[in-house]
């Protein structure tokens, strides 16, 4: 246990109630944003994809620099609080101003500082465990991202449902309020002294040619991991942006019917999360993200051929079990990429969520155009095999079992 000082107030539950909150903004907002923009707001997929690849690429840049600052700012969770404002800001001018342009300025401008806000919530989460209880600092991580899976079993039919009811903007009502709570939560974190977690120098580096240096931050494996991560992303993303627009069109669902499935998918994570949790004891994580990549490959390919909504949900089983891993057993691999930066691993989060996004939404503006989703989530498949099969390349050595952790 740390000789660190104590807090005086409880910021595990606190913690848990950001990250819970947290998920609430993308579990609200994500399954409806392909459709507010496609068929609500009458934007075209060209358009749309267009959209996301200028997030992704503002959003680039910005997790860049705020890998950078993460750990050099005397306190992160300057970084969090900006980045609840601006998810707060950015989904409250989609609902109180419902209209393509500022549809557009809000996710192409305002949103990627926004969801940068879990990113750097996990940043804080990963350096406070590990100066106050560094023996259960992954434990705690992987327990905070199952809440933040809570409020994707609950939300979205709710989301749905006030969706159908109401208006499909009210999604971004609740969003924007979520983010506010976040920021709230974290302002009242820092009334006490003891949950400020200081930055400790970079140790010095000896000037060495580019290359070099890339290799022994990102030695090979780790390289060929990242790198799979991304492409499986890449799949993720196009299958969230397709799914829902197969469920509404092809399949004759309703805005509750994504909702429903949304929330099926995340309920049936929460289990297999612990037990992928469990399982790291004894298992590498490139085995864990490798098997899971395959599997949601499978999963999406069965998905081409489904029929009704009521098909599509009896598949959620896989997905559950894929999606799990790829959402946390990632986490902790990624905080792990670059000895001794926290703050700029975690940063890779956001380079991989990004470039994933850019990615697939080049997939979607390319696979989609013609109206076949179908065909979207078929490539989507494809996607999640090459992602997993990358891992694989560069990673033979490493799938006998865990390894000691890298220091943070």
């Amino acid at each position: 246990m740390s000789s660190a000082p104590r807090p005086r107030m409880r910021v595990t539950a606190l913690l848990g109630a950001n990250m819970f909150f947290s998920g609430v903004t993308f579990a609200s907002t994500a399954p409806y944003a392909s459709i507010v923009g496609v068929e609500t707001l009458g934007l075209s997929t060209a358009a749309f994809a267009t959209l996301l690849s200028v997030s992704s690429i503002v959003g680039a840049f910005l997790s860049l620099g705020l890998g950078y600052l993460s750990d050099r700012l005397p306190d992160r969770r300057i970084l969090v609080l900006a980045a609840a404002l601006a998810g707060m800001i950015g989904h409250g001018l989609i609902y109180l101003f419902p209209s393509q342009a500022v549809f557009l300025l809000a996710m192409g401008v305002v949103m990627p500082l926004g969801l940068s806000m879990f990113s750097q919530s996990f940043a804080y989460t990963r350096v406070f465990y590990n100066r106050h209880n560094p023996a259960r600092a992954d434990f705690m991580v992987s327990a905070l991202r199952t809440v933040f899976t809570v409020a994707w079993t609950v939300v979205p039919p709710l989301a749905g449902y006030v969706a159908a009811r109401y208006s499909v903007f009210n999604v971004y009502l609740i969003s924007a309020l979520s983010y506010a709570l976040c920021g709230a939560i974290f302002i009242v974190m820092m009334t006490d002294r003891a949950t400020l977690v200081p930055n400790a120098p970079p140790a010095p580096v000896a000037p060495a040619p580019a290359g070099a240096a890339i290799r022994r931050r990102l030695p090979f494996p780790i390289l060929s991991g990242v790198v799979g991560l991304t492409v499986i992303a890449t799949a993720m993303r196009l299958a969230g942006v397709g799914m829902p627009l197969l469920i509404v069109t092809d399949l004759g669902g309703s805005l509750t019917d994504v909702g429903l499935y949304a929330g099926i998918a995340a309920g049936l994570e929460l289990p297999f999360m612990l037990g992928w949790g469990y399982l790291l004891a004894r298992l590498s994580k490139e085995s864990i993200l490798i098997f899971n990549g395959l599997l949601f490959a499978l999963y999406l390919f069965l998905a081409t051929g489904v029929r009704s909504v009521g098909d599509l949900l009896w598949l959620q089983g896989i997905n559950g079990i894929a999606t799990a891993a790829l959402m946390s057993v990632n986490i902790s691999y990624l905080q792990d990429a670059i000895k001794g930066r926290v703050g700029l691993s975690t940063s890779l989060m956001d380079v991989v969520s990004i470039s994933a996004t850019l990615l697939g939404a080049a997939a979607f503006g390319l696979l989609g155009a013609g109206g076949d989703y179908r065909l979207v989530i078929a490539g989507a498949a494809a996607i999640a095999g090459l992602g997993a099969l990358v891992m694989l390349a560069g990673n033979l050595t490493r799938l006998r079992g865990p390894r000691p952790a890298r220091p943070a």
